[in-house]
């Protein structure tokens, strides 16, 4: 069944990739089989047939739509390439997948990616230094977040207050590091950990003080309470992200902004992480190369197909780079003038 779904939408890629007009395909071709000097081609640069699968995520997911709408377009602009965008559960069966060579390239957080490749944390059983880093995409941010009439105006107000996290690494890892940005560990709070449509209706309930989860946003579940209870988000900001980002480079400073949910005026000061594109250090250069290359000088077409594609461009691609560039990736980010 999985599969099914998997050619459905990949089969619905396509067909937009397509409408996109044949002068974007072609625009996105050239671009991808130029080099710097716009000399070369795909056919000068003798590029080898050769498939690549990426660990993506859940079916009609975010991460599984944005691989697979990079693989479509890496296969047009590249006939002899076979790339296809596998599902999965996220970052943590994706890095496994990309060590087992089940995979050869994957989505992973930020942290994932650093934590893997040093062979830390939930990675200790894996080989160190087998991934490379790709590309950087769309911000995760982290919403912290109060009903609206709470009189908590700070994270340092909520010590020993009722505190739900969303399940994973979400509780068992970020929230503890915030925590300690504000002298806090999760001893000193009472934590639950809930699936998000659990921890909503928490907050809705008033059955505990503060939610804590980490989006993409606007995300439907928070818009819905906000509509309805109310929320405020707190800030993250001034000394505390600076220590978190000092701390766990993977986070750095992000906004939500004002306006993004009902009652939410202001900008919100918070940190968050980059979804990112990683591969083995194995995997071909040229083939690495021509993937970004492709990627990064196609952002209009990849974006009006999945919007979120958009946010893999030369802006922001490096904010994630907490391991390793892989040469291929290198080779091109120093032709386009960002390294």
């Amino acid at each position: 069944m999985k599969k099914f779904l998997s050619a459905v939408l990949a089969a619905v890629l396509v067909l937009s990739l397509a409408a996109c007009g044949s002068s974007s395909q072609s625009s996105s071709s050239s671009s991808a089989a130029a080099t710097s000097d716009g000399s070369a081609s795909s056919e000068t640069a003798k590029v080898e047939p050769m498939t690549v699968r990426i660990s993506a995520g859940p079916s009609g997911g975010n991460n599984f739509m944005i691989c697979a709408t990079f693989a479509d377009l890496i296969m047009k602009a590249f006939p002899e390439y076979t790339v296809s965008a596998e599902i999965s559960n996220g970052t943590a069966q994706n890095i496994r997948a990309t060590a087992e060579n089940e995979a050869q390239m994957c989505i992973s957080m930020s942290d994932g990616a650093m934590y893997a490749n040093e062979a830390g944390r939930e990675y200790t059983d894996l080989e160190p230094g087998q991934f490379a880093y790709v590309a950087g995409g769309y911000q995760t941010i982290i919403h912290f977040m109060v009903p609206a009439d709470s009189t908590v105006e700070s994270v340092y107000d909520l010590k020993g207050a009722k505190i739900a996290a969303s399940q994973g690494t979400t509780c068992q890892y970020y929230l503890p590091i915030v925590l300690e940005a504000y002298g806090m560990t999760v001893d000193d709070v009472e934590v639950s950990q809930l699936q998000l449509s659990d921890m909503m209706n928490a907050v809705n309930d008033g059955t505990v003080d503060a939610a804590f989860h980490i989006t993409s946003y606007p995300l439907a579940a928070i818009s819905d309470v906000a509509a309805t209870t109310g929320i405020k988000i707190l800030n993250i900001d001034g000394d505390e992200a600076a220590y978190i980002h000092e701390n766990y480079p993977f986070f750095s400073s992000m906004v939500i902004t004002g306006g993004s949910y009902q009652g939410v005026d202001e900008d919100v000061q918070t940190v968050g992480t980059l979804n990112t594109l990683i591969c083995r250090t194995d995997l071909d250069e040229t083939f690495v190369y021509n993937f970004v290359k492709t990627i990064m000088e196609s952002t209009d077409t990849l974006s009006s197909v999945y919007p979120l594609c958009g946010n893999f461009n030369l802006e922001n691609t490096l904010e994630g780079a907490v391991i390793p560039i892989h040469p291929g990736a290198e080779k091109y980010y120093k032709e386009a003038g960002i390294l």
